[in-house]
């Protein structure tokens, strides 16, 4: 039986009615309201495009990127104008040049509009469930606009009118000759602005001639060429190539065949880059800029230029440090060391104040223009302190602790240090200060690794930490950027403020259009716990002789390739006003290089020595106390521990075989809050181990769980 709902009928043809009658009554108030915003509307196109120039008559009228200093002083003026151009007609191309253009940024460029409805719908899906501008979707005509037309920053209104620009652009002007416009304007990196270029730049050769490897590798650089910068990133950059092969062969342009066949190709042998006549003050920090402009406008922020960069970084510093890890690797040319690189940065603010990725950016005898600042290597015995850290802080030990430096075997692994001795049983403040391995190893096991490498993981270091015990002794890889973000977590007494480069951007009218937001800092450790390390770590510098005129804490670290020898030696140090590191070894082009013979202690004697007795006479300050910590009492009055960490007032046995001095003795007194004071050492305590701190040996290859030693 079907029934009809009473009264339902009647009530919708009255709403209707209503609905109706109140259009029809306010007709002329709704007519002027649309004919108001289409003429505004109007407006608002017309003032779009009345500036909009013909890219055709000049495609290279990209800005510069000016990089200022923190005071104001010219790092580099990134000139587009200053770099290399090649003009072509699309037919100079050939065949594959754009087709992987197209395969890479935009597969369906001739079968619809300026806008892509649908990757422009799929974009703001994205940056809608994400609150934030995240995702792509801008078609050539539009990414053409954007490099040439617009400024960099990021906003609804800017994305609106480059729609309109990029209409207005596809009524003026052929397909074709706007991937033309496009190929001859876009930056590939390295100085090559379009396709011609960035041929001969790479590959030594005309576009018309290049590969489908060499095409589909260059179209991949397009979208972030700094972030994919072969030299720095290759393993990204033959990523994103396989992405533009896979792409060619989804719209047809290769058969899948071929497409593997050209991911064969030994791209990193054809690749011939030279280095760019850049007049830099310094080219590798310019470098990590331009990628995190990338990174946070879009690479159209360097595409287009016309801006003004304010960082970080203080010129005067850089040029200190330039100085030192030239002269300090003359200094250390005894043992075959040829590369290093520094960074020094304010622990309070995280702002990176000096950078130094190679000893000379130009050379490429040592592969210079490769960043050592990002890369890669083992850090040794300066990764002592974050194992020590979190099992003081976690309460399984004290600085008192015994350890039992003698040979051990755990569970398979047996550790050694550079003497193949002992000394003993000894407390863990000394066993950190003398940078024994095998008491690492136990405080590691002790704590767990896992516990180890999360505490690594807050205070900064982003790499793969492999949980075996070799880890404890530095046998996984960091990077020098992430290590010094971890010691100014230190540095800043527990507070972690992550490393920033960019303190505002200015458009080309001078208007600020990005600030960088100095929040607070995250809590990763107390005061009281940070403070346990930096006084064990204030007497390093006079144990190991590094003569500077100032108290800093530091911790050296040496590699072993497993055999023995040493691919990288480290040196880290911070005061309150600074925290830096230095990495030293020997390096070649793509990638080789040789073992060195030089610990960790000769670079704090060298390169840190230069860089820390060069400093400001104001970036002496020290630290006081903090609440939380106590003193010891009978045999430990000399030890600081955590309140409510002291097993009671009784005596500890003395330490068989170790030094007769308490080890808190050296340097005498804890150093006062004064920037001028500056502890004198005591007597180092005897007996000691000859004057080398220990490189980190590597784990047999059948111990299971441990990274594998990797050369530098």
């Amino acid at each position: 039986m079907v029934r009809t709902p009473t009264g339902r009928g009647p009530q919708r043809t009255a709403l209707h009615r209503r609905f109706f009658g109140w259009l029809w009554a306010g007709r002329v108030w709704i007519a002027s309201a649309v004919g108001i915003v289409f003429a505004l509307s109007t407006v608002y196109v017309l003032w779009a495009v009345k500036d909009l120039p013909d890219p055709s008559q000049d495609v290279l009228a990209a800005g510069d990127v000016v990089v200022l200093d923190r005071n104001g002083k010219l790092i580099e003026d990134w000139s587009p104008g200053g770099h290399y151009h090649v003009s072509l007609h699309l037919n100079e191309m050939g065949q594959f040049a754009p087709a992987a253009t197209l395969a890479a940024e935009d597969r369906n460029f001739y079968h619809h509009g300026a806008i892509d409805a649908g990757s422009t719908a799929r974009a703001l899906w994205v940056d809608v469930t994400h609150r934030g501008f995240n995702e792509g979707g801008s078609t050539i005509t539009q990414q053409l606009v954007r490099i040439q037309l617009l400024t960099p920053q990021k906003s609804v209104a800017r994305k609106v009118h480059e729609m309109v620009l990029a209409v207005a652009l596809e009524e003026r002007f052929s397909k074709g000759q706007i991937l033309t416009m496009y190929l001859n304007r876009v930056y590939y990196g390295h100085g090559a602005y379009g396709i011609g270029a960035a041929a001969r730049t790479y590959f030594t050769k005309d576009a018309k001639d290049l590969t489908p490897a060499q095409a589909a590798f260059l179209a991949g650089l397009i979208q972030a060429p700094a972030a994919y910068d072969p030299q720095v990133h290759y393993d990204l950059a033959r990523e994103r190539q396989q992405y533009v092969l896979d792409g060619m062969v989804t719209v047809g342009t290769l058969k899948r065949q071929e497409a593997d066949q050209a991911a064969k190709e030994d791209i990193k042998a054809e690749m011939k880059i030279q280095a760019t006549a850049r007049q830099s003050k310094a080219p590798h920090f310019v470098d990590y800029v331009l990628s995190s402009l990338e990174s946070t406008f879009g690479s159209a922020a360097v595409q287009q230029g016309g801006i003004v960069v304010r960082t970080t970084l203080d010129l005067d510093l850089q040029q200190l440090a330039d100085a030192a890890v030239k002269n300090g690797v003359a200094d250390l040319a005894w043992a075959n060391i040829n590369n290093a690189a520094l960074l020094a940065a304010s622990p309070k603010t995280g702002e990176v104040l000096a950078w130094v990725g190679s000893a000379d950016y130009g050379n490429d005898a040592i592969a210079g223009q490769y960043d050592v600042v990002l890369a890669d290597r083992q850090p040794g015995s300066s990764f002592k302190p974050y194992v020590y850290e979190a099992a003081l802080r976690d309460h399984k030990i004290t600085l008192a602790t015994m350890l039992d430096d003698r040979t051990q075997n755990f569970s398979g692994y047996m550790p050694h240090d550079f003497d193949n001795g002992g000394m003993g049983s000894i407390s863990a403040r000394t066993a950190l200060v003398y940078s024994r391995n095998i008491p690492a190893v136990e405080v590691g096991q002790m704590e767990g690794m896992t516990n180890v490498i999360n505490l690594a993981h807050a205070m900064g270091i982003q790499s793969h930490l492999d949980p075996g015990l070799a880890t404890a002794i530095g046998g996984s890889d960091v990077t020098l950027k992430e290590h010094v973000q971890g010691y100014q977590v230190f540095a800043n007494q527990g507070q972690k403020i992550e490393l920033n480069v960019i303190k505002s951007i200015d458009d080309g009218n001078s208007k600020t259009v990005y600030t960088h937001d100095l929040t607070g800092g995250q809590t990763v450790l107390s005061p009281a716990e940070s403070y346990l390390m930096t006084d064990v770590l204030k007497q390093y510098q006079y144990q190991w002789g590094f003569g500077w005129n100032r108290q800093m804490a530091s911790k050296t670290g040496t590699s072993d390739n497993g055999h023995g020898q040493i691919p990288d030696s480290w040196i880290m140090a911070y005061n309150s006003d600074i925290v830096a590191g230095v990495w030293v070894g020997n390096t070649a082009p793509n990638g080789g290089g040789g073992m060195i013979r030089a610990f960790g202690e000769s670079v704090g004697q060298t390169i840190m020595a230069r860089f820390v007795d060069g400093l400001p006479s104001k970036m002496r300050g020290w630290y006081s106390q903090p609440s939380g910590i106590v003193r010891g009492c009978g045999a430990q009055s000399q030890e600081i521990f955590l309140t409510g960490t002291q097993a009671g007032c009784t005596a500890s046995p003395s330490p068989t075989g170790s030094p007769s001095a308490s080890p808190s003795t050296s340097p005498s007194a804890s150093p006062s809050a004064s920037p001028s004071a500056s502890p004198q050492p005591s007597p180092s305590p005897s007996p000691s181990p000859s004057p080398a701190p220990s490189p980190s040996p590597q784990p047999s290859p059948t111990t299971a769980a441990t990274p594998t030693p990797k050369a530098t």
